[in-house]
């Protein structure tokens, strides 16, 4: 006992006498570190992870600062002290910026992003977002950073020798009890590469660098060269609403047992939209789909996609502003064709930052601002919209904001847990938000002659009929993953001036359809022709091959997939 009694008290004094011959180095390493994470973290309302990181930092920093304190030279400790402060505490101040303007860690996004800017987007960036204020602001932080580092005024407050020793114990024992609860309880989080911001920077500009390369590559082989055929497009706005994941069999509109589509529901009930109830997707995942849904690659085709033209190139050959208005990911593996669209459109913008790895729950309510400088900004002559959603993605409690929360697990009618049906509320409050989301949508062009296509990549399965799983995969999919709505909407004056348009659009609504053919359906709709332009592949055209074969994964749907349980 005696023996304890001496450990803990040398203990002791050696911690006292590392704080007070280090403490604001403490200090400096341990704010530098944890400030933006543990931000990030109460901002997402994950309290107890945020406590829990910030003990395990700050024993961290001590740990570190103590592994210092061994090296016999003062004016070693220095240099070891200034190599580690300055790098991490650059990194810092880049982090908490990007924390303060977009409430985000520094991630892949950001990294490609500054990767690919050049000085004057540089310096247009900072003079919008930062300004001579903002330069102001940083040097008094570092000048604040080296002065309490270099005078330390904690050494003018003096503290009774007992005091000292209660607040070295206190905060030695709920770092030791939180840093062993984070290893043991969080132990997912604090085992993952990206916890520190070094740590961040480094495995973020490693993908980086990888995603910039393999863009380039495959950018570099799309063929961007149309010659139409004919060009008689006249419609002055063409929307496309290109959803995500989003199942039909839980949607009112198509007959699911819960009311979260009611405002599409109200516009089917007034005859201003087309409800197409029989079309699939040729794939599960967002990259493949979108691979095909925008150039005339098909599952027939015996070259790879970017061989064939694509939709955002034929509509600006015919003459159309392409604006490219996205809540998806700005770079990234998954997002790769989509950025090559979003590239060769005239118009690009993203809600956000960031790589396909990453999410931050931005609603797709935040596309708002980019529809309306859009469209405060379109051509007198004629639009083609892409409006990039995230709709029913997983996570799906990400996908609305808290006052769509409309649906609970007592809601949900399915021979599942309460914890799967918690999920299938979520994803249904996603679609009701969806809902409101495409409404939305369709209301700001109710004014001017517009035709509206909503097309989700693909479906997806949600503990449906029993099913042991959440999500979608390409190998051995159910119906619920490639099932998806197509929605045609067209204004008053859209409806005016193309009656016939209108007709053909609500003839097809029962067509079988795989949104492989989607890019013919399109230019049949806007008069634009193409070599490539096959009229049997327009869900619209009366030439239309209702007989083809929809074929996902070397499965039939019609016969393979449709009726599987």
């Amino acid at each position: 006992m005696l023996l304890n009694k001496g450990f803990i008290g040398k203990l002791t004094g050696y911690l006292q006498r590392i704080f007070d011959e280090h403490f604001m180095f403490i200090m400096i390493l341990f704010i530098i570190n944890s400030l933006t994470t543990a931000w990030s973290l109460f901002d997402e309302d994950k309290i107890d992870v945020a406590i829990g990181y910030i003990f395990s930092v700050w024993l961290g920093s001590l740990i570190i600062t103590c592994l210092i304190d061994l090296l016999p030279k003062r004016f070693l400790q220095k240099i070891v002290k200034t190599v580690l402060v300055i790098p991490i505490g650059l990194i810092f101040i880049g982090e908490f910026f990007t924390m303060y303007c977009y409430k985000a860690l520094i991630g892949t996004g950001i990294i490609n992003s500054a990767l690919e800017t050049n000085m004057r987007e540089a310096t247009e960036f900072f003079s919008m977002y930062i300004g001579f204020s903002g330069v102001v602001s940083v040097i008094v932080l570092i000048a604040l950073i080296v002065g309490l580092y270099k005078y330390n005024p904690l050494k003018k407050i003096t503290l009774k020798q007992k005091t000292k020793s209660g607040i070295v114990c206190t905060l030695m024992v709920l770092s030791v009890f939180y840093t062993i609860r984070m290893f043991t309880v969080y132990t997912d989080f604090i085992w993952d590469d990206e916890v520190l911001p070094v740590q961040r920077v480094y495995a973020s500009t490693s993908v980086a660098v990888r995603n910039m390369q393999a863009y380039r590559e495959l950018s570099s082989q799309v063929n961007s060269k149309v010659e139409l055929t004919e060009n008689k497009s006249e419609i002055k706005n063409i929307v496309f609403i290109l959803g995500e994941s989003t199942n039909r069999n839980h949607m009112h509109l198509y007959g699911y047992y819960l009311p979260n589509t009611p405002n599409l529901d109200a516009l089917n009930e007034k005859g201003e939209i087309s409800v197409f109830r029989d079309v699939v997707s040729p794939h599960s995942t967002t990259i493949a789909v979108l691979s095909k849904l925008f150039t005339f690659c098909n599952r027939e085709s015996d070259q790879e996609w970017y061989h064939y033209n694509n939709l955002i190139d034929v509509m600006n050959a015919a003459g159309y502003k392409t604006y490219w208005l996205s809540n998806q990911e700005t770079s990234g593996v998954w997002g790769n064709v989509a950025q090559i669209y979003a590239a060769h459109s005239d118009v690009s913008a993203f809600t956000r930052i960031r790589d396909s790895r990453e999410d931050y729950g931005i609603v797709d309510g935040e596309l708002f601002p980019l529809i309306d400088d859009a469209i405060a900004n379109r051509s007198e002559d004629k639009n083609f919209y892409v409006v990039h959603l995230m709709g029913g993605h997983g996570l799906y409690y990400n996908r609305f904001p808290y006052s769509f929360s409309k649906f609970s697990k007592d809601d949900i009618n399915l021979p599942i847990t309460d914890g799967k049906k918690e999920i299938v509320a979520q994803y249904d409050n996603a679609l009701y938000y969806n809902d409101y989301i495409v409404s939305s949508i369709i209301d700001k062009f109710r004014d001017s002659e517009t035709l509206v296509i909503y097309v989700p990549d693909h479906g997806e399965a949600v503990y449906d009929e029993g099913e042991d799983m959440s999500g979608h995969i390409e190998e051995n999919p159910t119906h619920h993953m490639i099932e998806i709505p197509v929605i045609m909407w067209a204004s008053e004056k859209f409806r005016a001036k193309y009656p016939e348009k209108w007709e053909q659009i609500k003839k097809a609504a029962d067509r079988p359809y795989m949104t492989d053919d989607m890019i013919h359906t399109v230019m049949d709709l806007a008069d634009i022709k193409t070599a490539e332009f096959d009229p049997t592949r327009s869900i619209v055209n009366d030439k239309f091959n209702a007989q083809r074969p929809r074929i996902f994964d070397g499965m039939d749907y019609d016969t393979e997939i449709k009726n599987k349980r």
